[in-house]
């Protein structure tokens, strides 16, 4: 009789999975072809492209900069890649241009 009642269960378990698995499926399904029929279009204005580019622009003129006084790389503040530099060893800019010409580099994805 025990035994029965773990086969039972057992099977209920693996109804319920096949069901479940085979409604996700058809979901997924669903969404693929809605996507094929309706299918997402980023498109950018001149417009937002240039006031983009402006404040890109604007923010790189305003923007400030730190280096190490040992070092090579110069950082934009806020830029985690700097945290490593010790306070004391830090030296500030107003400008990158500033900071180029005093021989470091900019630093890459920050």
């Amino acid at each position: 009789m025990n035994h029965n009642l773990f086969d039972e269960i057992m099977w209920i378990f693996i109804i319920m999975f096949v069901a479940l698995g085979s409604f996700s499926l058809g979901m997924i399904n669903e969404r693929k072809l809605y996507l094929q029929q309706n299918p997402v279009v980023v498109t950018y204005s001149d417009e937002a492209v240039a006031l983009f580019e402006e404040y890109q622009s604007i923010k790189k003129e305003h923007q400030d900069y730190f280096a190490s006084k040992n070092g090579s790389v110069v950082y934009p503040i806020g830029c985690s890649k700097g945290n490593r530099i010790k306070e004391e060893n830090r030296v500030f800019f107003q400008s990158l241009d500033q900071a180029l010409g005093r021989g470091y580099r900019e630093v890459e994805n920050c």
